[in-house]
């Protein structure tokens, strides 16, 4: 880059959308998965908190990988 920053070093706005992007995907199939098998709101609210321990889990390991640099 032209800054002299490291193309692969990643923006506070990436490592925000980690947890954001997880629980709007986790939301999305769980509901999906509600309405095929007639599970009520189990399925939705199931996916949001899978989808958020699993994008809490990605920003804290780049974070755990920045604080080895």
């Amino acid at each position: 880059m032209a800054d002299g920053k490291d193309s692969g070093d990643k923006s506070a706005l990436n490592y925000g959308l980690y947890p954001a992007v997880g629980v709007l995907l986790g939301m999305a199939i769980g509901s999906w998965l509600d309405h095929k098998f007639g599970w009520g709101a189990k399925g939705l609210l199931t996916g949001a908190v899978l989808g958020l321990v699993s994008g809490m889990y990605l920003l804290v390991k780049d974070a755990l990988k920045i604080g080895k640099k």
